[in-house]
């Protein structure tokens, strides 16, 4: 009885989830069919970044992105201009590298999980989320967070292990929509006496640098960015889906300065079970480069 309620109540989620996307992520999710029939777009996007980090191919802007570009890394200028600039950099260092473990397509979105070496204003390696949209076969806006490669967590876990594999395609709205529920009662809500409905406890691994595995971690972690009775210092922004994993962009307001956090999910059997994460330190407007914003 108690896992049919459980059920039922997650496809009323996925419903309610389904009809308040926003239209072009809608219509996004229609087309999976169409877009494996004409344009891999995660194997461009891979591409993309691998001719330009790894190759140093300056032209692969012109190949792969077109105007209107939207820039929203707040590093970069904006359009295909500031894109360029940047290849140029890249181009000028001969130790500029990049690492691709994972690769999430949703509709005209793809998400990639990656670490660069050597990349221009950093002295260590950086592991980093970019997000891409595509119209056609053409990327025309970004978004990305990345943060300092550090050692392994607590528990001997790094910020880039664990599987990579996309499985469970058939169950993407449903996992987008748990990620979205967890998401609104334990980290915006902060109802941690529901967390069992969300995470599987025996077995969450974490992937966070300076968390370890398991739940009273994971609401210690939250519990010290946020206090019962303030405005809310976690406001999700953006959700993207593929399978058995689901990206949550964060806009946070903490102690140590404004971040945006890209909080990676791995589900299986209806829980969570995994997480990795980038937290993105967000510079003061004034030192943006283009007037789009991190979200």
């Amino acid at each position: 009885m108690i896992e049919h309620r459980q059920k039922a109540r997650l496809a009323a989620l996925t419903l309610i989830s389904v009809l308040s996307f926003p239209r072009s992520m809608a219509m996004g999710q229609t087309t999976r069919t169409d877009r494996t029939a004409n344009v891999d777009r995660g194997l461009k996007a891979r591409e993309a970044m691998l001719e330009i980090f790894r190759k140093k191919d300056q032209t692969a802007v012109d190949r792969y992105f077109s105007e209107p570009f939207v820039q929203h890394d707040v590093t970069v200028p904006d359009g295909l201009p500031g894109l360029r600039a940047l290849a140029a950099e890249v181009a000028a260092s001969p130790y500029v590298d990049i690492t691709i473990y994972r690769t999430l397509e949703d509709g005209e979105f793809v998400l990639l999980h990656s670490k660069y070496e050597a990349l221009p204003g950093h002295a260590g390696p950086m592991i980093a989320f970019d997000l891409f949209r595509f119209r056609g076969d053409r990327i025309v806006e970004h978004w990305g967070g990345h943060e300092p490669e550090t050692p392994p967590n607590p528990s001997g876990r790094t910020q880039v292990d664990g599987p990579v594999d996309v499985v469970d395609r058939d169950k993407t709205e449903v996992n987008r929509t748990l990620v979205r529920s967890f998401k609104q009662v334990i980290t915006v809500d902060l109802k941690f006496d529901r967390v069992g409905e969300f995470i599987d406890a025996d077995h969450y691994m974490q992937h966070a640098s300076k968390v370890g595995d398991g739940v009273r971690q994971m609401k210690a972690r939250v519990a010290d960015v946020v206090k019962p009775g303030t405005e809310p210092v976690l406001q999700p922004r953006r959700y993207i889906a593929d399978g058995n994993f689901v990206l949550a962009l964060v806009e946070a307001h903490a102690k140590g300065g404004p971040t945006s956090n890209w909080d990676l999910f791995r589900v299986e059997n209806g829980k969570i079970v995994e997480h990795w994460d980038v937290l993105a330190p967000v510079p003061p407007r004034e030192q943006w480069k283009n007037a789009n914003g991190p979200y």
